[in-house]
């Protein structure tokens, strides 16, 4: 992996980031930790060096002297200021050779720079000063080394802490951003095999349930659907062709046999027959292209309010006369309004393919009915629109496969028919979010179409009424 493609690696970035954030958080908290430390510490001892200066005020002038001479012959360290001066400023005793002037004498702590006697250098100090009831004026005092010190060793935690942290982060993001670029380039090595025409290859999950994993599992899903949609589509063109190739050679046939006749008559038959057959052709292809254009879901932005209870009285007008003609009895059950929003038109396009199937499908002296209410398969009721008929039914077996395009029952292949009404129909139940449920037995079927239950599978017992 070049150094660059590393760098520009977003776990590497997010890392930069995390460690300039902890850098600044830990020059905080650490700056805090500095001042206030400073500032307790100096705080404490000007409390201490004030009360100690206040108490020698008031002691005798033996023991005060006493008291100072232990102070400064105990201080190894020559860290303390201790000093006694008259009313006139003259040292009486004390490592300090004159009253410092810039001290003021008000019973608080201030901090000066000075040098002792026993000292080669200036140093900064507290200093705190009393006046004696005689006029004199004692100074008490602590050089700041050990807050110094103190300081120095804030400071070189801070470092210490600082950069080992911030090299640990950085070393996380070198690894994590080298791992996330290993997983692109296996990503990408996959999407070019499928590119290359591999449909078949999926992106590879390495179980951790992340973002890129996340992603790469809703990708294979929509391989596997295009994979699907494929597979549909060389069925189609496999089914077209099959379909298609027995009226065009019957065409070709009444045509050669209309040519080869010496009857103008016998060629005007053959014509008009072939024309049938032609119109048949474009029919199939109408539909196939009429299920393309439905399922484009921008259709639903014409979406309007419509009662289903109307469209299903709309369809039984229509077609109650071509049932009567085939000795059908068409009945309806009606249980009131059913509003839902959808293509009005498409509705009824719906309902009347299901329609017409089952009173195509259903023998002389057999019965369909078209049922509209509130129903469904558990749960909250749904407006339910179903039509059942006495014909031969569906077997389940094959109840999955008849939605498909251009499929035909084998026991409903002498029936005039291109296999696509149900395609049609589910194609409509699926643009508006609907579930085409088929059902039934030997003695008929039974289709219904659910408002409002897209999910789960389109085929069951269509047993929606409550």
């Amino acid at each position: 992996m070049r150094r660059t493609e590393l760098f520009r690696a977003g776990p590497f970035r997010l890392a930069l980031g995390f460690a300039t954030a902890l850098s600044v958080g830990m020059l905080l908290i650490f700056g805090f930790i500095y001042w206030q430390t400073s500032e307790v510490e100096t705080r404490r001892m000007q409390r201490d060096l004030v009360q100690e200066a206040a108490v020698a005020a008031q002691t005798r002038d033996d023991i005060l002297l006493y008291q100072l001479q232990v102070r400064i012959m105990s201080d190894y360290h020559r860290v303390t200021v201790a000093a006694w001066f008259d009313a006139d400023g003259k040292r009486r005793y004390g490592n300090l050779d004159a009253l410092p002037p810039d001290l003021p004498i008000d019973d608080k702590g201030h901090r000066l720079d000075i040098q002792t006697n026993d000292t080669d250098l200036p140093q900064p100090a507290i200093l705190a000063a009393a006046r004696r009831p005689d006029g004199g004026v004692v100074v008490l005092g602590r050089a700041m080394d050990e807050l110094l010190a103190l300081q120095r060793v804030v400071a070189r935690t801070l470092i210490a802490g600082l950069l080992p942290a911030v090299a640990l982060v950085l070393a996380s993001g070198v690894l994590g951003g080298a791992r996330a670029r290993r997983r692109v380039q296996t990503v990408q090595q996959t999407i070019g095999r499928i590119m290359g025409g591999d449909l078949r290859e999926r992106l590879p999950l390495s179980g951790n349930r992340d973002a890129v994993d996340q992603l790469s599992a809703r990708v294979n899903q929509m391989l596997d659907r295009i994979v699907h949609l494929l597979d549909e589509i060389r069925a189609v063109g496999d089914n077209i062709a099959h379909d298609l190739r027995t009226p065009l050679s019957v065409m070709r046939a009444k045509l050669e046999r209309g040519l080869a006749a010496e009857e103008p008559e016998e060629l005007r038959r053959g014509a008009e027959a072939a024309l049938a057959d032609l119109d048949k052709a474009f029919g199939m292809i109408t539909a196939l292209l009429r299920i393309a254009e439905l399922e484009d879901s921008r259709r639903q932005a014409g979406f309007t309010t419509v009662d289903l209870a109307e469209v299903a009285s709309e369809v039984f007008d229509l077609y109650e006369p071509l049932a009567e003609a085939q000795g059908v009895a068409l009945a309806r059950e009606d249980k009131g309004p059913l509003f839902v929003t959808g293509d009005r038109d498409l509705l009824i396009e719906a309902v009347a393919n299901l329609v017409d199937n089952a009173v195509k499908f259903t023998p002389e002296g057999g019965r369909v009915l078209i049922r509209s209410g509130m129903g469904g398969i558990g749960g909250e009721a749904v407006p339910v629109v179903e039509v059942s008929d006495t014909g031969p039914g569906i077997p389940v077996a094959e109840r999955a496969a008849v939605v498909r395009r251009l499929y035909r029952l084998d026991k409903s292949r002498h029936i005039q028919g291109n296999g696509l009404g149900l395609s049609l129909v589910q194609a409509i139940a699926a643009l508006h979010g609907f579930k085409l449920v088929i059902g039934g037995n030997d003695l008929g079927a039974v289709i219904a179409l659910i408002c409002g239950a897209a999910d789960g599978e389109g085929v069951g017992n269509p047993d929606v009424w409550p």
